[in-house]
């Protein structure tokens, strides 16, 4: 009599926990370079938050509203017209946001990085500035005549200092 030998589909526990594990391991390595870019970019979400509702306020009350941005310090904050901040999450007693350990802000020449929103829903001009992290440099700004608010990034900060856009 032959014994027949069948074979089952499928996978055995070994196979799968060893798939699992492989990919563990390159998530892991992926990680550390994402990290720079995700503080960049919170940063620069965060920034934006803070102009958009500056920017609400000053439609909704009818008064200039200022963004200042103090690079020399590495933080940010928004003011009323009678110079009292605007309270936000995150921001200390006299409303300044403080960029996280490593973050700076990097100026563009002929650009200014402090605006006013003013009632009418415009800015009082179009300003920008970099946030940089790392090798990751975001690009922020205001358009002065339409208020658009703007946060992209400008791409990694090669050796030389220059950005290479993605």
């Amino acid at each position: 009599m032959a014994r027949s030998r069948t074979l089952k589909n499928g996978f055995s526990l070994v196979e799968v926990v060893m798939v699992v594990a492989i990919a563990l391991v390159m998530f892991g390595m992926a990680v550390p370079a994402a990290q720079n870019n995700d503080i960049a970019g919170t940063v620069a979400r965060s920034i934006v938050s803070d102009a958009v509702r500056a920017r609400s306020y000053s439609r909704r009350t009818w008064e200039a509203v200022t963004m200042q941005v103090d690079t020399v310090n590495e933080r940010w904050r928004t003011l009323r017209e009678d110079g009292t901040p605007l309270t936000s999450v995150g921001a200390n007693e006299n409303g300044w946001h403080d960029l996280p350990p490593g973050a700076s802000f990097e100026t563009i020449e002929n650009m200014p990085s402090d605006l006013v929103f003013l009632p009418n829903g415009r800015a009082s001009q179009s300003a920008s500035i970099h946030v940089v992290f790392g090798h990751h440099k975001w690009l922020l700004g205001v358009d002065g005549l339409s208020a658009r608010i703007y946060a992209e990034p400008v791409g990694d900060i090669q050796e030389g200092g220059e950005g290479e856009p993605q």
